[in-house]
């Protein structure tokens, strides 16, 4: 029994020397792949703040970590996955991160009802998480202003892309002007719109003679082509 003991110690004191080592060395690539997050996503908002995971994977001595992003298209924010090389092995080790983003957002003041044209006026500017925000919001006064909400909003709520779409300038079954230019010519047409457009969308016009032609919208009524558009 008491030659045991000794032994015992021994191993217990190598078991803590080891633990403190992993631990150590686990400590230095998770402040190796925050830091690397961290410049990583800082063009995403004002502020980012990053929490890596430990996890129970064994490391060696981690001099110079080397972190880097695996290539599966992940989001710049939310979980993530993170990998660190050491210097000891260069084996890949994989760490989890949480990624939050602080910028501001814009929300509407009141409650809007579907059909509403979106005005400076109708908005409110907040500050947050913007990583917590639904999938496709729209931060960019410019991508906002303009619009047109399809549904109603509730006040206070973000401004998603679904939600929002392009004022039409052309209804189905309008007469429109249909224009065909192209270098030292412009011939202008009546017709009757097939489609519902938006500026830029792409509508077909039938002609007087019954044939049928596609142009991108233009204006209000207006539908333009290049070329004879045949």
């Amino acid at each position: 029994m008491n030659m045991r003991r000794p032994s015992l110690k021994i191993a217990l004191l190598l078991a803590l020397v080891t633990g403190g080592q992993n631990a150590r060395a686990a400590a230095s690539a998770a402040d190796a792949a925050r830091h690397f997050l961290e410049q990583h996503n800082r063009h995403l908002g004002q502020r980012v703040e990053v929490e890596v995971i430990r996890s129970g994977t064994h490391w060696p001595d981690c001099h110079n970590p080397a972190p880097f992003l695996p290539a599966n298209g992940q989001s710049g924010w939310g979980r993530v996955t993170v990998g660190v090389r050491c210097d000891a092995d260069r084996r890949a080790r994989y760490l989890q991160a949480l990624v939050r983003v602080f910028d501001h957002y814009w929300v509407v003041r009141e409650s809007v009802p579907a059909g509403t044209e979106i005005t400076p006026a109708l908005l409110q500017k907040r500050q947050g998480d913007i990583s917590a925000l639904p999938r496709g919001v729209l931060r960019q006064l410019q991508d906002i202003v303009g619009l047109v909400a399809s549904r109603p909003l509730r006040k206070g709520s973000p401004l998603l892309q679904h939600q929002l779409s392009k004022r039409p300038l052309v209804a189905r079954r309008q007469s429109v002007t249909l224009v065909a230019s192209g270098e030292g010519f412009r011939i202008a047409r009546e017709g009757l719109a097939m489609d519902e457009g938006a500026m830029g969308d792409l509508v077909r016009v039938k002609l007087e003679d019954r044939q049928v032609i596609s142009g991108e919208v233009t204006g209000p009524g207006e539908v333009s082509v290049r070329g004879s558009g045949r």
